[in-house]
């Protein structure tokens, strides 16, 4: 088997870079680690350090322990490693309480190599559990009439209807009956479609409420905690 060498995390930056490179043979696969960085003083300071590893997770420690990478620009990376790469950003931005002012020149380069949308915030808490709105979604019935004259000797008759299915109902005391017919009720859980049920569950996944999603109008937003910190959304 030929050897397959591609870089895999790759920053660039004026006068130096950060590599790691990815080669496969018939043995497997090793990384290698490569700074280097130019002596533009002609003082002997340039920088060439070089590694192998066995896996790709050491290599990008090295960079991530030692330097800002994210303040750097980020050439490449393997879509084998993106979600390491973007798990590990999120920790580190938060572990060293980036703000999203430091941010704002590097936010989008980023996005761009990452293929996500970094976001500073309030973030879901993690157990899933949503605020949920219920309610019953009711059927509105209107009648059109044609007006006759007494004199005609003709009655009033129906000349057509329409229905209307909607959660908005029109507050009119001529539909008082769907009016009080509104049911509607908010709660915290887990929302689940299986079918054509609608299932809310518990914090400790047990059911709450079972009814039929053609019924009923339903609507979550998720929690959010009160701390800001760094997370991420796919692009």
């Amino acid at each position: 088997m030929k050897n397959q060498e591609e870089p895999v995390f790759e920053i660039l930056a004026e006068g130096g870079s950060l590599r790691i490179m990815r080669i496969r043979d018939a043995s497997g696969e090793k990384f290698l680690y490569n700074h280097n960085e130019c002596d533009l003083t002609d003082e002997g300071m340039g920088v060439c350090e070089n590694g192998e590893y066995d896996n790709f997770e050491q290599p990008f420690q090295i960079i991530n322990n030692k330097y800002p990478w994210y303040f750097l620009h980020l050439e490449t990376v393997h879509p084998d490693y993106r979600d390491f790469v973007i798990s590990e950003l999120i920790k580190k931005l938060n572990e060293k309480q980036v703000s999203l002012e430091e941010m704002k020149y590097y936010k989008d380069r980023l996005e761009k190599a990452l293929g996500v949308k970094l976001d500073y915030g309030a973030v879901p808490i993690q157990n899933g559990l949503q605020n949920i709105k219920v309610s019953n979604l009711m059927k509105l019935t209107e009648y059109e009439y044609s007006q006759f004259t007494k004199e005609s000797g003709k009655q009033d008759r129906i000349k057509g209807k329409y229905e209307i299915w909607t959660d908005d109902q029109v507050y009119s005391p001529d539909y008082m009956e769907i009016m009080t017919a509104k049911f509607e009720f908010k709660t915290v859980g887990k929302l689940e479609v299986t079918g054509s049920a609608v299932i809310i569950k518990n914090e400790f996944n047990q059911i709450e409420f079972v009814f039929p999603s053609d019924k009923y109008f339903v609507s979550a937003k998720p929690i959010y905690g009160k701390e800001k910190s760094w997370f991420y959304a796919n692009a």
